[in-house]
């Protein structure tokens, strides 16, 4: 049985947006540390193993629906998003656009220990039409209405539920073998 380490945080506060531009751009060529940064409040996490599979697994779901049920999708991974005139930015775990462009539909966060800030309120704003929330006991999708997100079974843009999706993510196996699974699943789902 693996240990689990625990995700690591760093909260500043008072912390301007062109400081936050600054850190974004020293680095831009790493895919850690995930920087959220709302309202002069910045978060600075450093995802631990258990963090980074999980989040891959569900990048896997993902990508194999899409091309099991032929559905358009563009790979947005942890790109970041952020409105300077809103004050707020985020990083997430992965990202995809269904419709062939820059702007993700769908965002994935993997949260073994809990935020400082509200992810949820800051996708919100920046107006992230489904977000799959996952800490390894527990999947959410939730979808965005009228401002605010509401949790609902299933996801807008792929058929899957978050109880199945919730019940593949809970298998154990070493990674190959657990994508098999997966791709097996997805056929049967496809198949009807």
């Amino acid at each position: 049985m693996l240990d689990l380490v625990p995700d690591q945080r760093v909260v500043l506060r008072s912390c301007s947006w062109e400081t936050y531009e600054r850190i974004l751009a020293e680095h831009a060529d790493q895919s850690s540390p995930r920087l959220t940064y709302d309202s002069g409040v910045l978060e600075i996490m450093s995802p631990s193993p258990e963090h980074e599979n999980a989040a891959e697994r569900i990048k896997e779901i993902v990508l194999s629906a899409c091309v099991e049920f032929g559905i358009q999708v563009r790979l947005l991974g942890s790109t970041t998003q952020r409105q300077a005139e809103l004050g707020k930015g985020a990083e997430p775990d992965s990202s995809y656009s269904f419709q062939a462009n820059n702007r993700p539909d769908l965002v994935v966060e993997v949260e073994l220990t809990r935020s400082a800030l509200d992810k949820l309120a800051i996708f919100a704003a920046l107006g992230i039409r489904e977000v799959w929330r996952y800490d390894l006991t527990r999947l959410v999708f939730y979808q965005l209405q009228d401002g605010a997100y509401v949790a609902c079974e299933r996801s807008a843009f792929l058929p899957l539920e978050a109880s199945e999706v919730a019940a593949r993510l809970s298998l154990p196996g070493d990674d190959a073998e657990w994508t098999r699974g997966v791709r097996e699943w997805l056929r049967r789902l496809s198949a009807g």
